[in-house]
């Protein structure tokens, strides 16, 4: 019993004990606080505990249920479907005194209980890209702030666009789209397809153009890349742009080599271009993956380029390696031939031609290009039996007719020169060449009706052809049908103005008609043609003294004593006329001039003593 009492007694002195610490403690902060030794620091320190500098230190959102927290500057990325309430604001503030949230065009405050972002978006749109900002305020001073950005996710465009029926409200999305995710690559490629499928090229290329300068951010990569290339392709063949597409077929096949059916492509397309030298590097690339008679097919395709590109010795060997495996081609050898003639090797170039006709019993072609190549040597015997062979399977073939037209004519064989230009006539009856040349060939022997026959043919055809008129003009005169040589020279002078020799015709045919009126005509254009010939001039003066156009007369004398100042003929007619115009004055002066240039021209003396004698008595009369 005296224990327990002991117990109890001693837990009374130790809350007694207690009590008066504490009493103590709080006497001696009291006096501190009210004006004892210390007492400012501790009135500071009380201030401060009981008014702290305001400072944000983080907000808790829940996102779809989950708690997320934001601290100072962090951002929070969201879809417009999902979302939010805040759920506790931690500041330095006690109890959140005079804390307040601020975002500027985004309701914020809407969030304090769970809300779907897209209620408080404008208009309800989720196809835009929202970043808002909000701030957290104490009272009226920012003390914080945390980022929202509100974005559509990939599927959301995609799956809009693919349910949009009009083909250019598809179009509109889907730029829309790709202004909102600038950075976003499928989207602009989902536009690129769309350009494509619209058959708008220009701007599907724009766009793949723009993806593969972006091409390290391809969801695909490498591959990707790739294809996107092999689209541009696609557009660039729409666009017939064909430099970019060789520039990008390029690129291709540095990252694919061994893709043939691209190299084949870009190759055929660089000879398209006619840029030899880089189709021949191409073609000579793929070789080795070609079988065997591809290979062929390449290597006679390789000779051809660069046989067209001037390098005939290069095409030769091509020639010669495909000539190896395929030795059944006549072509093939008329191409060696052809080749090793024009580098002056006439022995191989016939070698490699009989080569082909033996190989093709049928090859016209090559009997006429090898009947041609012996002409040209003078083998005319050798040449006429190749061109026989062929006019044995076609009679009628125009080419060898010709060849062998050439052959006669070599050998002389006019005879069966003229049968075989008469077999090309019936079968080509507007044959200019062959017209004008039995025109020739009767006329030089003397068959001037049927060579005039063929030349008047010739001119209806071809009233342009100055060459079968010519001869026209010739066979007139020596039928002596000066009506028709005269149309003949009138219609030469205007295809040759300066050829004195159809006017001097002109004037000796109108001349003797006394078609003076005409004659001036033509001499006018004559003289027009050639002012420097004397004897157009002179055809001229006659004609107007015979239309006893003085005036006009005497003009033309003038100019032609500017070419011949001497010349006493016109000196004479100058004087005649002047005397027959009662001119005497002039006319003696003329006759004296004539005198001085030619002291013993008995006309000239006898004409100047009587003007002298006339004029002298003339003034007798005149003084008295």
């Amino acid at each position: 019993m005296f224990k327990e009492e002991t117990i109890h007694w001693k837990k009374r002195r130790r809350k007694r004990a207690i009590f008066l610490v504490l009493a103590l403690f709080l006497s001696g902060f009291l006096y501190l606080l009210i004006g004892g030794p210390g007492s400012n620091y501790f009135k500071s320190s009380l201030n401060r505990l009981l008014n702290p500098v305001p400072v944000f230190k983080h907000i808790i959102i829940e996102h779809n249920g989950e708690k997320k927290r934001l601290t100072p500057g962090q951002i929070l990325h969201i879809h417009p479907y999902e979302s939010l309430k805040i759920a506790k604001i931690s500041t330095s503030i006690p109890f959140n005194r005079g804390i307040r949230l601020y975002s500027q065009g985004f309701d914020v405050n809407a969030l304090q209980t769970q809300t779907v972002v897209t209620k408080l978006l404008p208009d309800q749109d989720i196809f835009r890209h929202y970043n808002y900002t909000i701030i957290i305020k104490h009272n009226n001073n920012k003390i914080g702030e945390v980022g929202l950005v509100i974005s559509p996710s990939l599927e959301d465009w995609l799956t809009k666009a693919n349910r949009i029926i009009d083909p250019q409200k598809r179009i509109h999305f889907l730029q829309k789209a790709t202004q909102e995710e600038k950075h976003n690559i499928q989207l602009k490629m989902r536009l690129a397809d769309e350009y494509l499928a619209q058959k708008r090229w220009k701007e599907g290329a724009h766009i793949i153009e723009g993806i593969l300068k972006e091409k390290e951010g391809l969801p695909a990569g490498r591959q990707a890349g790739l294809n996107l290339m092999k689209k541009a392709l696609d557009a660039y063949e729409h666009l017939h742009d064909y430099n970019k597409i060789i520039a990008t077929l390029k690129t291709i096949l540095i990252n694919s080599p061994d893709d043939l059916d691209l190299r084949i492509r870009l190759a055929e397309l660089l000879e398209k271009k006619g840029r030899i030298k880089e189709a021949v590097e191409q073609y000579t690339i793929i070789l080795p993956q070609l079988t065997k008679k591809e290979k062929i097919t390449c290597m006679k395709n390789v000779g051809y380029l660069l046989f067209q590109a001037g390098q005939k010795n290069k095409a030769l060997q091509w020639y010669l390696k495909a000539a190896k495996y395929d030795r059944k081609d006549p072509n093939l050898y008329y191409n060696i031939g052809s080749i090793y003639d024009d580098l002056k090797k006439p022995e191989l170039a016939e070698k490699y031609l009989r080569l082909a006709v033996e190989l093709k019993k049928d090859d016209i072609e090559g009997r006429l290009r090898l009947g041609q190549s012996l002409f040209n040597k003078n083998r005319l015997n050798e040449a006429k039996k190749y061109v026989k062979e062929i006019l044995k399977r076609k009679p009628n073939h125009f080419e060898a007719l010709i060849l062998l037209a050439n052959i006669l004519e070599k050998e002389g064989d006019k005879d069966g020169l003229r049968n075989i230009y008469k077999q090309i006539l019936s079968h080509d009856p507007k044959n200019k060449i062959i017209l004008f040349n039995l025109g020739i060939l009767e006329t030089e022997q003397g068959n001037l009706q049927k060579g005039r026959q063929y030349f008047e043919r010739l001119v209806k055809i071809d009233p342009k052809d100055t060459q079968a008129r010519e001869a026209l003009f010739d066979i007139y005169q020596r039928q002596k049908r000066n009506d028709l040589a005269f149309n003949q020279a009138i219609r030469l002078i205007k295809f040759f103005p300066k050829k004195i020799a159809y006017y001097s015709y002109i004037f000796t045919h109108l001349t003797a008609l006394d078609e003076f009126e005409q004659l001036a005509q033509y001499m006018i254009m004559g003289v027009k043609a050639n002012p420097k010939n004397l004897e157009l001039r002179q055809y001229l003066i006659l004609a107007y003294l015979k239309l006893e156009k003085n005036e006009l007369a005497v003009k033309e004398i003038m100019q032609a004593l500017k070419l011949r100042p001497n010349n006493t003929n016109l000196l004479h007619q100058l004087a005649k006329i002047h005397e027959g115009t009662g001119k005497l004055d002039q006319a003696l002066q003329v006759y004296k001039k004539i005198l001085d240039i030619s002291p013993d021209d008995e006309k000239a003396g006898k004409a100047y003593l009587r003007l002298r004698i006339t004029l002298l008595h003339k003034r007798g009369k005149s003084v008295q």
